[in-house]
């Protein structure tokens, strides 16, 4: 059985990096490289990410929360820059995800014979 914080490397923060790289680069302006700069990633990664490479899937991550506090950092760091306010961000973001069971689709997908509503790992 894979780990809450297993699903949050394989799937979660690459979702959130997505997301945050498409704002900053449409919202705020900002290049690939300053993007990568950011989030501590390389220009070929925020590629990957723009493109679909890479996260492909993040609509289980779509909720208004989550969509809202993406736009505010983006505006915010597209201004500032400041790396360790993302990463603090990111990682209030993950826990939210984890604590809302919004993981639980993409546990399901990875280990199709888990019973997601019986487990509550995430919540613990």
């Amino acid at each position: 059985m894979h780990l809450p914080s297993e699903l949050e490397a394989l799937a979660v923060i690459p979702a959130l990096r997505s997301m945050l790289a498409k704002e900053l680069l449409s919202k705020a302006g900002m290049s690939q490289s300053q993007v990568g700069s950011l989030l501590g990633i390389t220009q070929s990664a925020v590629s990957n990410y723009v493109t679909g490479a890479r996260a492909r899937n993040t609509a289980y991550l779509e909720t208004p929360y989550v969509r809202e506090r993406i736009a505010e950092l983006a505006m915010d760091a597209g201004g500032r820059h400041d790396a360790v306010r993302v990463a603090a961000v990111l990682s209030e973001l993950t826990q939210f995800i984890r604590r809302n069971r919004l993981m639980c689709e993409i546990h399901r997908n990875m280990e199709p014979g888990i019973d997601v509503a019986s487990c509550h790992i995430c919540e613990e």
